[in-house]
């Protein structure tokens, strides 16, 4: 079973980046709008040689929304949240924290818990420790990769500089690099006919190694791929928007927006594709290189969440940019990311950028695949490992979805023609059950080792699937997870801080002026936004309620109703707080420091 570490302690530790920075004050929309003129200067290649194909370098901006108000950073209680800090947090996850900071996006309290507690929102995955960060990346492709087991860290916004290598196209990335040592030389390979991503949500190296024997065939091609032993998110929170915007992007959500499930825009806290693609204010490899090859690769992602497109592209939002085509499940106008349907549909904001091909539902039903999640027991009876298979959403929250949706992605290959000509096509997957189980049941149940042991089959179903359609030795593919996975509790020896008894804690304690106008206007397992006119109507500051949130206890953030262990009662929950502002100002902490 996968040991659980905190950051700095025998995992991946990458090495910071020098990384370029040009700080932009203007509106995301302007933003977007410069980024796509910039490189509009890109011109086309053949399909023998799209290296012909340039890109502008990627700037990295830091855009702060003008009508949002920084909360003030003074107070009593300071010097103590900057010492606490320092003493309580190893660099690694300070430096994963500020990575995932945006200003004028990101919330202006950042929370690190004490390891390995969290605020708990449902076995949330979203923390700056190892267990959640450390994710696989795998590039297999015979003729294309270079076999071997590569310890150089790495991080997720490594992932779309080496695919522009594998298809000869320089994608310049503002935090990372394409790891060629990992690649055959360049001239002795040719161009793939198809590069596919493949993303198992949550499916984090702590996964992978408790249930390892549950990966027989991922396993088995390990030897003949690149297999990166240090791989990390390298940015907190560890969830679903910020890990694929990396992926797409090459760059951490300071520098391309996406910093949590929820964003600030201007006056209102969103999720980030609430109103379409343009919130990723970087272009992705998707966009650059299809735009220089004058849109004639074909570029498709079958997903789960509307969060999970953007690491493919922008689609026709971007300037010179066509509808690539896109699949997810989400209901549009969710209350939280997770929100699913049974079935294929791409929400309203998205529609007018991407192509949402009509044969989707017409496929077999999910109600078609959980014979076999019935059958595991032994026995037909309804129920998957004691559970009714009709109450998980008829299947939909089982491993039943895997198998439902690699008919699909099939299906798709197929009938779109992707691999089938010279020009390589790019084609990004996310399957979303390793996730959904892990916030049902956790990383160490019984349910996760099913989920993990269907998710290897339908990886061999694929692979086999490619080298028939698309040809052996014609396509490549890099296997990642945008995060890893809660453990149990009752395994990890973890503090669940709940997330309304923390709410109602800081409003008890600063929340006076009778108005009725909250204070917290969104509250996160790792950021919480501010209200800074109803912060103001009751005299309090951004550092006040980090200090009172620093010294909070096991007895007052207990779940109502639970009754906390007395021996443990009075402990602190967390090991730092802090508004966001203030992380430039941890002597421990010299990159933020030295930041522009």
């Amino acid at each position: 079973m996968g040991s659980i570490a905190r950051g700095g302690t025998g995992a991946a530790r990458p090495p910071w980046r020098g990384r370029r920075r040009t700080l932009v004050m203007l509106t995301v929309a302007t933003l977007v709008a410069g980024a796509c003129s910039a490189a509009t200067g890109a011109s086309g290649g053949s399909p023998s040689s799209p290296a012909a194909a340039t890109t502008s370098s990627v700037s990295a901006a830091a855009p702060t929304s003008p009508t949002q108000t920084l909360v003030q950073v003074t107070g009593q209680g300071a010097a103590a949240l900057v010492k606490a800090a320092c003493a309580n947090d190893t660099h690694e996850v300070l430096l994963r924290t500020w990575h995932g900071i945006m200003p004028g996006r990101s919330g202006d309290i950042s929370m690190i818990p004490k390891f390995p507690n969290f605020v708990n929102s449902g076995l949330s995955h979203a923390t700056p420790y190892d267990y959640t960060q450390n994710v696989p990346i795998f590039i297999y492709g015979p003729g294309f990769v270079r076999p071997g087991v590569y310890t150089k860290p790495v991080y997720l916004t490594d992932i779309a500089p080496t695919e522009g290598a594998l298809l000869k196209f320089p994608f310049n990335a503002p935090d990372g690099s394409a790891q060629t040592q990992a690649l055959l030389p360049a001239s002795q390979r040719p161009l793939p006919r198809l590069v596919v991503t493949l993303v198992w949500d949550s499916g984090g190296n702590d996964v992978l190694d408790t249930w390892q024997q549950d990966t027989p065939y991922l396993n088995s091609l390990r030897s003949r791929g690149a297999w990166f032993t240090h791989a990390s998110v390298g940015a907190s929170p560890s969830n679903t928007p910020p890990g694929h915007s990396e992926i797409g992007t090459g760059a951490f959500p300071m520098h391309n927006g996406f910093v949590d499930d929820f964003v600030r825009i201007g006056d209102r806290i969103a999720q980030p594709t609430d109103m379409g693609p343009g919130l990723l204010v970087l272009p992705t490899l998707g966009d650059l290189y299809d735009r220089a090859m004058h849109n004639r690769p074909l570029v498709g992602i079958v997903a789960t969440l509307s969060s999970h497109v953007m690491m493919m592209s922008h689609g026709s939002f971007w300037q010179g940019g066509d509808r690539d085509l896109a699949l997810t499940r989400q209901f549009g106008g969710a209350v939280t990311s997770g929100l699913e349907a049974p079935k294929w549909v791409l929400s309203q904001s998205l529609r007018p950028y991407y192509t949402f091909p009509a044969y989707a539902n017409s496929l077999p039903p999910l109600s078609s695949y959980t014979r076999q999640i019935d059958a595991l027991d032994g026995k037909l009876d309804g129920l998957w490992r004691g559970s009714s298979i009709q109450q998980l959403k008829g299947g939909f929250d089982t491993p039943a979805r895997t198998p439902f949706q690699t008919k699909l992605v099939e299906t798709v290959i197929q009938r779109e023609g992707f691999g089938k000509d010279a020009v390589p096509d790019l084609l990004y997957l996310n399957y979303k059950a390793i996730d959904t189980i892990g916030h049902l049941f956790s990383l160490n149940s019984p349910e996760m080792s099913d989920t993990v042991s269907i998710q290897d089959q339908a990886l061999r179903q694929l692979v086999g699937f490619l080298n028939q359609t698309v040809g052996a030795g014609k396509w490549v593919m890099t296997l990642t997870a945008d995060h890893g996975t809660q453990y149990s509790p009752a395994v990890s020896g973890a503090f669940l801080i709940d997330v309304g008894r923390l709410e109602k804690a800081i409003n008890a304690q600063f929340d006076h002026d009778g108005d009725k106008i909250p204070l917290i206007e969104k509250l996160r397992p790792t950021q919480i936004w501010l209200d800074p006119q109803e912060l103001a109507r009751n005299h309090v500051t951004a550092v006040d309620i980090s200090h009172f949130i620093l010294g909070l206890t096991q007895a007052q953030t207990i779940a109502s109703g639970s009754v906390p262990n007395p021996a443990t009662a009075g402990d602190p929950v967390f090991a730092s707080v802090l508004p966001t502002a203030m992380f430039s100002q941890l002597p421990c902490l010299p990159e933020a420091q030295q930041a522009p």
